[in-house]
């Protein structure tokens, strides 16, 4: 059966001297490894444009249950990316939100709603004039529900958040994966500002440093098998 559909690329790895296989999340199909030709010289750099990290393409492929690498019949960018491409911190962060993305998500099943908030989530740091230090962070948060994880929201005046509880407590923790203060209050406030209004406050990098690190134990400690996530510690670095 051939499939059309929008995707989201996620990572490549180089196949050949003229393919790479492609990593993208399918409104359709969910997650698919794409075997795409690039060709070479002049023409694989444009095509190798179409297949960086977060970028919007349109794709269609036959789905036939079969064994080896399935390559697209047809691959072209969908909405172009106008700052993320040339903005050396969004850049970064679209890298980082790819590698969550990729390490998070396995199955092959469609899911519109987070394709839906994935595009959403895009196109809002593309388009962003403000500030995007805090993006990354809410980021995680927000897909979080997705995932089956979203921190609980029963703070009341508890002073620590347990990561692997996933939820305020004061009680004592007899772990190192806990949130408290000063970044709790920081973090309390991720979870309930708007997306929209990610870029209030601005907190200390080492605020920011802090509560990144927490949000990757986090993940790592709610998703089995889920391998390193690397590329928050160039983002850490751009953003000292």
């Amino acid at each position: 059966m051939i499939v059309n559909t929008h995707g989201i690329v996620l990572s490549t790895v180089r196949y050949s001297d003229s393919a790479v296989i492609a990593k993208i999340y399918t409104e359709v199909s969910g997650l698919k490894s794409l075997m795409v030709r690039t060709g070479k010289g002049k023409s694989a750099i444009m095509k190798m444009s179409a297949l960086q990290p977060l970028t919007l393409v349109n794709l269609s492929f036959d789905n036939t249950d079969r064994k080896g690498l399935r390559t697209p019949r047809s691959f072209e960018r969908a909405e172009p990316l106008k700052a993320i491409p040339f903005d050396t911190v969004k850049t970064c962060i679209a890298l980082f939100m790819a590698e969550v993305v990729a390490r998070a998500i396995a199955e092959e099943e469609a899911n519109e709603k987070l394709f839906k908030f994935l595009k959403g989530a895009i196109l809002m740091l593309d388009r962003e004039t403000k500030t995007v230090s805090n993006f990354h962070l809410k980021f995680m948060i927000e897909f979080s529900s997705f995932l089956g994880f979203q921190p609980a929201d029963n703070y009341s005046n508890q002073h620590y958040f347990d990561l692997v509880e996933g939820e305020f407590t004061n009680s004592d923790v007899l772990h190192a994966y806990v949130i408290q203060e000063p970044t709790l209050s920081f973090f309390l406030h991720l979870m309930r500002v708007p997306f929209a209004d990610h870029a209030q406050p601005r907190p200390a990098a080492t605020s920011r440093k802090q509560v990144l690190q927490h949000l990757v134990d986090y993940y790592r400690l709610h998703l089995e098998g889920m391998k390193e996530i690397t590329s928050h510690k160039v983002l850490e670095e751009v953003m000292a």
